[in-house]
């Protein structure tokens, strides 16, 4: 039996972000299995970044470019 893989960033704090080389494109992964707590906010903070509107939270600490 293979082992169960969590989609997980090294800092364990998801991405949310837009990227750059591929305009329109947002992503909201690496919840570590935490993504029905964390879900609801992740999306809040997903649909500002793609709507232009102020984030409620420093969207800072979840892009791509911390690592």
């Amino acid at each position: 039996m293979r082992p169960l893989n969590r989609s997980t960033t090294p800092d364990s704090d998801p991405v949310i972000d837009s990227v750059a080389r591929l305009p329109g494109l947002t992503v909201a992964t690496g919840f570590s299995g935490h993504g029905f707590g964390t879900g609801p906010a992740a999306g809040q903070l997903a649909a500002d970044l793609v709507t232009g509107a102020v984030p409620l939270v420093d969207p800072a600490p979840y892009r791509f470019s911390r690592f």
